[in-house]
């Protein structure tokens, strides 16, 4: 189109020139309006003056219809009121009345017009046939009124200007009655409105040139040039071009701030390319350690649930051991219980071989009496032995007996000594068996000391088993429960590994996309993502 071809400030000029024809036109407008409402309040004035006239004529007639007056003597009184009556802001303004004929009925400033036709000979300033005019005004009219343009010089004048006449018809009576007012002072209050709009527009046009100058140079310095140059600057690097160059402008202006946002553009997408490769070499990475870390976790999964499966088994195990750890600590308090029962017994023999050592030493003593006894039995025989012999054939017998006493008593003492040999002996052996049974008590009492410590922990053992049967059901759930987070951990890392690969495309298509910009003159571009 044209105005593209136009620079800007040819587009302000022309927006001034329109607004110049505009305010004229409005101008036009305003005076035409003027004009118009001025012509209509005068012919208003017109009218409603003519209808005051008329409805005193109505009035008369009415009154002569109804009998009140003669129709002659109605006709005379409405023509007398009508004849005196004016209006106008000087009260100069006056009425006539004509036949529909053209025959003269009443004329208060030409009285001798009365009773002539005066079609034909009453001419205005042009020429024109007013009476004429008026008889065709009223027969062309409608409703019985009518408008005629005539023109009359004004009193005291000799110029004819523009005089607007009004009749109405009165029925019955033939009559036309009107008025005429003059419309040359319309013009000159319009031309005098007319003037004032003018200067009025005349001084809204300067405000508005001097207004549209400053803004134009108003907006050119903040532009910094043409706004084709700003347009061409921003299409360059729509189209990818930052490395556009930009005339000298005005500091602070929109070229200037092009300029700053193409050079600060230039060194995002300079930014964001370095950063589209790092990502892209940073995801590509990250896709590698996670398909490492996904098989790593998923042999980790699978060694858990080996390790689920051990500590299972391990869990079985320990519970076995603690029902054999239960039973033992029973086997060890009813072999506690049996070796302090030993004890006793052991206690009890010990007891017993005190006694039977009281006993052996008491029957040691009896024999030794009975060896004295032997002994003196013997020394006795003896004695009787000598006495008998003394006494020759008669002591014979008795020496007999006393050597027989004497083999006794021999015999007494010898069996007293093998007693006492067998008794000494049996006290020998017997304090032997006391020493052994007092060792076995204690060596029972230690058993059952021993015994009773190897039940306390057997039950140590047992509550330890217990435990750990509990504790290794913790750490078989722990296993359990890190096996299946390692599982979703696997499921998790095959989807960061997703995500990575998604991120590396996306790095690739940014890479692609900030591709399109040209960030120096030769057209260089950095290399794009590997794919």
């Amino acid at each position: 189109m044209m105005l593209d071809s136009l620079s800007f400030r040819g587009k302000i000029a022309l927006q001034i020139l329109a607004a110049v024809m505009g305010i004229a036109l409005i101008v036009l407008l305003s005076v035409y309006q003027l004009r118009q409402q001025m012509g209509e309040g005068r012919r208003d004035q017109l009218v409603a003056a003519v209808e005051s006239a008329h409805a005193i004529a109505q009035g008369f007639r009415a009154q002569a219809t109804a009998g009140q007056l003669s129709e002659a003597a109605a006709q005379e009184a409405a023509k007398e009121a009508i004849r005196l009556a004016r209006y106008g802001q000087d009260g100069k303004e006056y009425f006539y009345i004509w036949s529909t004929e053209g025959v003269g009925v009443m004329h208060p400033i030409k009285p001798e017009w009365a009773g002539q036709n005066m079609v034909g000979k009453v001419k205005d300033g042009e020429g024109t046939d007013v009476i004429g005019a008026l008889v065709n005004g009223m027969k062309g009219g409608s409703h019985g009124r009518a408008f005629v343009q005539t023109n009359f010089p004004r009193p005291g004048s000799t110029v004819p200007v523009p005089k607007l006449q009004f009749i109405m018809q009165v029925d019955g009576w033939n009559w036309m009655v009107g008025s005429g007012l003059y419309t040359d002072d319309l013009d000159a209050q319009v031309m005098a409105a007319t003037l004032s709009h003018l200067a009025v527009g005349l001084a809204v046009l300067l405000v508005i040139g001097a207004i549209g100058w400053a803004t134009l140079r108003s907006v050119m310095r903040q532009i910094g040039g043409e706004p084709a140059q700003a347009v061409a600057v921003v299409r360059s690097v729509a189209a990818g071009d930052l490395a556009v160059e930009l005339p000298k402008v005005v500091p602070g202006s929109l070229l200037a701030a092009v300029g700053e946002m193409v050079a600060a553009l230039r060194q995002t997408v300079t930014q964001v390319r370095h950063a589209s490769d790092s990502i892209g070499t940073a995801s590509q990475e990250i896709a590698s350690g996670n398909q490492d870390l996904s098989t790593r976790t998923e042999q980790t999964a699978s060694n858990l649930q080996q390790t689920a499966a051990s500590m299972e088994e391990l869990t079985s195990t320990v519970r076995q051991s603690a029902d054999a750890a239960r039973q033992a600590n029973q086997l060890a308090s009813s072999a506690a219980e049996i070796a302090a029962r030993g004890g006793q017994v052991v206690n009890q023999v010990v007891a017993t071989m005190d006694e039977i050592n009281h006993s052996s030493k008491k029957i040691n003593d009896i024999i030794g009496v009975i060896d004295g006894i032997a002994f003196q039995t013997n020394i006795l025989a003896l004695n009787a032995a000598v006495e008998a012999a003394r006494a020759g054939e008669q002591g014979r017998g008795f020496a007999v007996v006393a050597g027989e006493v004497r083999n006794l008593a021999q015999r007494s003492a010898e069996a007293a000594k093998e007693i006492k040999g067998l008794i000494g002996a049996s006290v020998d052996r017997v304090d032997a068996g006391s020493r052994l049974v007092a060792d076995a008590g204690q060596t029972m009492s230690e058993i059952v000391a021993s015994v009773q410590r190897v039940t306390d922990i057997i039950g140590e053992i047992t509550a330890a088993s217990g435990e750990q049967s509990e504790g290794i059901g913790q750490v078989n759930t722990a296993v359990n429960q890190l096996d299946q987070m390692t599982q979703q951990n696997a499921a998790l890392v095959e989807q960061s590994a997703a995500a990575a690969e998604s991120l590396k495309d996306q790095a690739s298509r940014l890479s692609q996309v900030v591709q399109v910009f040209r960030i120096d003159a030769a057209g260089h571009t950095s290399p794009g993502i590997p794919r």
